[in-house]
């Protein structure tokens, strides 16, 4: 999980943004590819502008993403969550002050997916009336 593989990673998900984008889907979302916003700054680069970006992230609290990570159906080892715990957290996304996106934060440690759901249509109406 080098620079490289991050690098090879943004271009795929930016031609599956493209061909859905082209397909005539609107709203477009993928998630879990980014580090920080240089990494954001890349992945624009590889789009076609102008486009409306909503950058959602969803936190938790580390003890309920920790129980999540073991009970998900999606099974991980405690090697691989020993690994993605040492990578520091980066804030750089949420507090970039030039950023073309519009932030939205949604603390899920309490939340059903429903909920979480909710909360994100609720943040930014204008993407679901249409």
């Amino acid at each position: 999980m080098d620079d490289e593989f991050f690098g090879l990673l943004r271009r795929n998900v930016a031609a599956l943004v493209e061909n859905f984008w082209t397909a005539g889907y609107v709203n477009v979302i993928a998630g879990s590819f980014l580090r920080n916003y240089p990494d954001y700054l890349a992945f624009r680069r590889s789009l076609s502008p102008p486009r409306s970006v909503y950058m959602v992230e969803l936190l938790v609290d580390k003890d309920v993403r920790d129980d999540r990570r073991i009970t998900r159906a999606k099974q991980t080892t405690q090697d691989w969550r020993d690994m993605v715990d040492l990578i520091p957290e980066d804030r750089t996304i949420r507090q970039a002050t030039d950023a073309d996106y519009r932030y939205v934060g949604v603390d899920t440690t309490r939340l059903d997916v429903a909920e979480t759901v909710r909360q994100i249509k609720d943040a930014i109406p204008e993407v679901y009336r249409r």
